[in-house]
This record gives structure tokens, C-alpha cells and sequence, in this order.
């Protein structure tokens, strides 16, 4: 039902526009539809001020360029009226998270005053150094916390602003707790055991500076980053105690940090699982991509032939990720159309090697090409999708340059690392020479992969590959963390020729004997397709190292 109240609209009064918004509240509730005008964003913002003073005791309020509190420490640039939406919307994030507190403790221990600015830049940065306004930082001696609202806002830009601002807070807490007998001071914290080695993991990495507090405070409200913390406490005996001194502390601060409040921080919300930092009100910048004709028929050739939809353009959905990884995705624009049509000409080429018979019983659904493609802050070349019915594989291509022959012959390999698990997946059987055991007894006695059904426990092993550097059968180091990367990468400098692998084969038994395993595999697939012995696939797999050598050789000559 569609309601449409001319009086309401037409006319303006305090009295009703109070009225509009009770009875915009009412008719979402119930399902109504009621044509008004949007609230202000200065009638928001006004709002906003409201909420914060009566939930948190905290008073929003604009710097100045001479305000005096702040201006011996930064030049300050204040928030321009033109940015009124901006300061709603970042306002609105750090709202989101002041709700997260246990009730009350902010109102006891939090600061009286939040103040915004476009930017707070440091008056005593190194020489050379270009100051950079952090996205929030205490100010105890103005009994205030600082927050940046940029002049332009950027979409991954909330999840900055929900890290810096339980790392400010608890900075903030912090500078009441200077006493070297406070267990949560500086001065014992730095006390407390170091690893036993260090960690090469990112969670370790942020712990292993001497005032680790707010690091290990802002982890806390992540929930993948939280998961991320347990796992290492469980691996390392330092991080465990840190984190102890931490809980203990908070629960002195407010008896709702208890175990069921930090439990239910690590319950993952949907909205912090995938992130698109594509500007989707500007869905015309992708014209010049649409128009080119080149770009075009090879996405229309790469389509028919594998039977899938290539997704590329802002808007179209996200790669099918784990429940429990957050991805961080942006697709292509104009703005890098040279990059985009390089990659779009080598993947139709690329994949343009295989026969039809494989093609049709791989049954491809979609593949992403992407521009951004991080997740677990750790961004990806390719992902094979190979768990769901119709496979799919994404590509990450934000660091490839075509005009870099070792970029360019890194996605090539890419493009079929990732094509190769889902003919993994769909031609072996129990018994095949690439099943299970079959292939780790090829290893090194001893060795054992990071991760699978007969590897060693992938807890406690950050450095799997470093401890088993020089091991010979590797085609990279990467491929010693589970055998289907080992099989994969292998399988890619096949497929590119490269001479410095075939090179190997000379002096690396086990690597040889891998590689006549693989050759197995896909003679076994030829002769259950009936796949002739020309097939450029084929062709590139009989290759010899002099073949692979006179192959890379008139790569680099172009």
C-alpha cells in the first residue's frame, strides 16, 4: 500500500516534520510505503549529537584551525560544510561500535569530547616524512578523542574506523594506568615473556612491538581477527598471557567484560564478511571497457567456449568465499582498462589450450576477474572455487603490470594453477597416481605437508616452509603447504614452459619423479577422451627442457 500525504509533504512546521518522521518510522514497521522527504543531514547530525551525549556522556563538537587544545601538536583543517554527509556517515560507523561497550563504561571511563576535523597533521614529523592524519587518536590533556572525517570518503575506509577507534579508547584508558605495579602498565607489559621465536603470522606480528596493548585491545573487536588471536594464544604461551593480563584488566574496568561478552565478539556478522570498494553510484565508469571491441570478443570467446559467465564489472556479484573469510573485492573501471584488456587477451589465450572434452566435464560456472581480491588481509592472485557444484575460479589482478614479463608469465601461471584443482577434483580417483599417500611417498622420507590428511598439525607450524627449506620435489616453496598446491604449481610451469623448472629435472629426482606422475594424470585423461596427441595442451605438457628453454627464449625476444 502506497500512502501519499500531500499536507505532510507540502508543508513544513516543526510540529510536522516530528510528525513525517513518526510516520516514516511507523509505516517501514509496517510495511507501509509513505512518499516524505529524507531527514537532513543536518537534522541527522543533530540527532547523532543528542545520542551521544545522553548514551555516552560525549560531546561532539567541530576543531577549529586555531583551536587551542590541538593547534601546539597539529595543524588542524576543519570539516567543510560541503562534507555534512561525510560526518553523518562516520559518526554513524563509530556509533555502531560505542554500542558494542558494556553499558555504562562509557559513560565512566570514556572521553567528554569528540572532536572532528578534515584532517589533524602533525607539526613534528621527520624531516621528509608527509604527515598523514590518523583516522583517530586520544588527546587525555583535552579529556577528548580526535576523529578525522576525509574529504572524500572511501568504502573500505569503515573498517579503519572501527579498528582505530577501540585502539584509541583503550590508549585513552591507558594513560590513567601508568604505575609500574599495574599489571597493564607500560612498564610490566614489557615485561612480560617474549616468544619463545618469532612469529611470522600476522596476528604475531602485531604483538611483537614493546606496547602491544591497543594492538591486541583492537583485535578483540574483530571477530575475524579475534578467531585469529585465540588461535595464536593456543600456539604461543606469550600471546596467551598478554591476552590474560588484558581480560583481566577490562574486568576490573566493568564487570560486563566477562567470558560471554568477548565470546560473542567473535560471532561474525555478515556485514564485516564481504566488503566491495567499488564505487557503485558511478556504474558508468566502465564505458570504455564495454566499447572496446578487442575486450569484448575476448570475453565473448572465453564464454562460449567454457559454457560460464566471465563477471568483471562493478556491481556484479562477489566470489562464493568461505562462511568464515572476509573478502575484500573491487572489479575493474576505465580506470584501468590497459591492465584489464592485457589480462582479458592472455586468459582467452591461456585457456583457449585446453580440449573441449576436458572443457565440458569441468562444468565452469562463473570466473571473476577482479581488480582488489583480499581476504584475512592477504591479497590473492587466483582462487579456485572447487567445493561448490559448478566450479569457479576468481582472479586478483591489482598487482598486474603486462608491460612486466615476470608479471605477465606469474598470471599465466596463475590462470592455470587454478584451472588445474578443478581437474584434480573432477578426473581423480582412489588409486590414480596423484591419490592421497600415493603421492607424499614420493617426498623426502620425513617430510610431511603443512596441511591435509597426512600432514604434520598446522597449528604451531608459521614456519612450515622456512624449516623445510631446500627440500628437493618443489616446484616452489608455496606447494610444501598441501599436496594439491604442490601438484598445481608444478603443473603451472608446465603449462608456461619454463626452463629454469625442466632445467631441475636433471638433478632433482623427486621432482622428475612428480613430474612423471603428472604426465600419468593426463595421459590417463587422454585416453579415457579420446583426446588426440595434438591438442595444444598436450603439446605443452610433452615438452623437454630444451623445448621449455627455446620456448622462453622467444617469450623474452617479444
Amino acid at each position: 500500500m502506497v500512502i501519499w500525504e500531500d499536507w505532510l509533504i507540502l508543508s513544513d512546521t516543526p510540529m510536522k516534520r516530528s510528525l513525517r518522521h513518526a510516520l516514516m518510522f511507523l509505516g517501514f514497521g509496517l510495511g507501509v510505503l509513505i512518499a516524505a522527504e529524507p531527514i537532513p543531514a543536518s537534522q541527522q547530525l543533530a540527532d547523532l549529537k543528542g545520542r551521544f551525549k545522553a548514551q555516552y556522556d560525549l560531546e561532539i563538537r567541530s576543531a577549529q584551525s586555531d583551536d587551542k587544545a590541538l593547534s601546539a601538536s597539529y595543524a588542524v583543517t576543519p570539516v567543510a560544510d560541503a562534507n555534512l554527509a561525510g560526518t553523518v556517515k562516520v559518526l554513524g560507523w563509530v556509533e555502531e561500535e560505542l554500542k558494542r561497550y558494556p553499558a555504562g563504561f562509557l559513560k565512566h571511563h570514556g572521553p567528554r569530547q569528540l572532536v572532528l576535523a578534515e584532517s589533524f597533521l602533525s607539526k613534528r614529523s621527520a624531516s621528509g616524512v608527509t604527515p598523514v592524519s590518523l583516522s583517530s587518536f586520544e588527546f587525555k590533556s583535552a579529556d577528548a578523542i580526535a576523529l578525522t572525517v576525509p574529504a572524500k570518503l572511501t568504502a573500505v575506509q569503515e573498517f579503519s574506523k572501527a579498528r582505530h577507534i577501540h585502539q584509541t579508547l583503550i590508549g585513552f584508558l591507558l594513560q590513567d594506568h601508568k604505575a609500574p605495579a599495574d599489571p597493564i602498565s607500560f612498564d610490566a607489559w614489557k615485561k612480560l615473556p617474549k616468544p619463545a621465536t618469532a612469529s611470522t603470522t600476522p596476528i604475531g606480528k602485531r604483538l611483537a612491538g614493546a606496547d602491544s596493548r591497543a594492538a591486541l585491545f583492537g583485535l578483540l573487536w574483530d571477530p575475524f581477527e579475534h578467531l585469529d588471536l585465540i588461535a595464536e594464544a593456543k600456539a604461543d604461551a606469550s600471546v596467551a598471557q598478554k591476552l590474560a593480563v588484558m581480560k583481566d584488566f577490562l574486568a576490573t574496568q566493568d564487570k560486563g567484560f566477562d567470558q560471554a561478552f568477548l565470546n560473542q565478539l567473535t560471532v561474525i556478522p555478515e556485514s564485516q564478511r564481504i566488503v566491495c570498494t567499488n564505487d557503485l553510484t558511478n556504474l558508468g565508469s566502465v564505458d570504455l571497457i564495454k566499447k572496446d571491441a578487442e575486450i569484448q570478443a575476448d570475453l565473448r570467446q572465453i564464454e562460449q567456449k567454457w559454457g560460464i559467465t566471465v563477471l568483471w564489472a562493478p556491481g556484479s556479484p562477489a566470489p562464493p568465499m568461505p562462511a568464515k573469510v572476509r573478502l575484500v573485492y573491487s572489479y575493474f573501471t576505465d580506470k584501468k582498462i590497459v591492465q584489464f584488456k592485457a589480462f582479458v587477451r592472455m586468459l582467452r589465450e591461456e585457456l583457449d589450450m585446453y580440449p573441449d572434452a576436458i572443457v565440458s566435464r569441468l562444468g565452469f560456472g562463473n570466473i571473476y576477474i577482479l581488480d582488489e581480491f583480499t581476504y584475512r588481509d592477504v591479497k590473492l592472485a587466483g582462487q579456485s572455487f572447487s567445493w561448490i557444484p559448478k566450479p569457479a575460479v576468481a582472479y586478483g589482478l591489482n598487482s598486474f603490470k603486462p608491460e612486466d614479463v615476470a608479471s605477465r608469465a606469474f598470471f599465466s601461471r596463475t590462470t592455470h594453477h587454478e584451472v588445474f584443482h578443478a581437474m584434480e577434483r573432477q578426473f581423480t580417483r582412489s588409486g590414480s597416481p596423484l591419490f592421497g599417500a600415493t603421492w607424499d611417498a614420493l617426498n623426502e622420507d620425513g617430510f610431511r605437508y603443512r596441511i591435509g590428511p597426512y600432514s604434520v598439525s598446522a597449528e604451531g607450524q608459521p614456519t612450515h616452509t622456512k624449516d623445510n627449506k631446500g627440500r628437493k620435489g618443489f616446484a616452489e616453496p608455496y606447494g610444501m603447504n598441501i599436496a594439491t598446491d604442490d601438484r598445481a604449481t608444478m603443473y603451472a610451469r608446465m603449462m608456461v614452459a619454463d626452463q629454469v623448472f625442466y632445467g631441475r629435472l636433471a638433478t632433482d629426482p623427486i621432482l622428475l619423479a612428480k613430474t612423471n606422475r603428472l604426465q600419468e594424470f593426463f595421459r590417463n585423461i587422454r585416453q579415457e577422451l579420446s583426446i588426440p596427441a595434438s591438442s595444444p595442451l598436450y603439446q605443452m605438457l610433452a615438452r623437454t627442457p630444451a623445448d621449455a628453454a627455446s620456448a622462453a627464449s622467444k617469450t623474452e625476444a617479444k
